[in-house]
């Protein structure tokens, strides 16, 4: 898996408001909407408290090519929902470091709901 894998076939969400959630992103196929399992897993997040109450982010296609050239990654999980499919990606950034142990909260918290793919 690369950078390009999952930015290029993905769209990305991500947490602007909570700085343990730097560089990491819920990806769903790209142009599935939002609404279709992205929110409703973001909304559990929130009340496990591992993702703030600001408006949800997404990497827009114009910086698509900056962000595969500034992340380093780190790991992708893939779960399959309702026939289809969303998964989890931390990367590393210089300036937004993902944090490992908010990682693994987000992995436990999903994969009490989820499964892998």
């Amino acid at each position: 898996m690369s950078n390009a894998d999952i930015i290029d076939h993905h769209d990305l969400a991500f947490d602007s408001g909570d700085p343990l959630n730097g560089s990491l992103y819920i990806c769903r196929p790209l142009g599935e909407p939002r609404a279709r399992h992205c929110d409703s897993l973001i909304a559990d997040l929130r009340v496990a408290g591992l993702w703030s109450t600001t408006e949800v982010k997404e990497v827009p296609d114009e910086h698509r090519d900056a962000y595969k050239q500034q992340l380093s990654f780190v790991e992708h999980i893939r779960y399959e929902i309702d026939g289809s499919e969303i998964s989890i990606a931390r990367f590393d950034h210089a300036k937004y470091p993902s944090d490992a142990k908010r990682w693994e909260q987000w992995k436990t918290a999903l994969d009490g709901q989820l499964k892998r793919i």
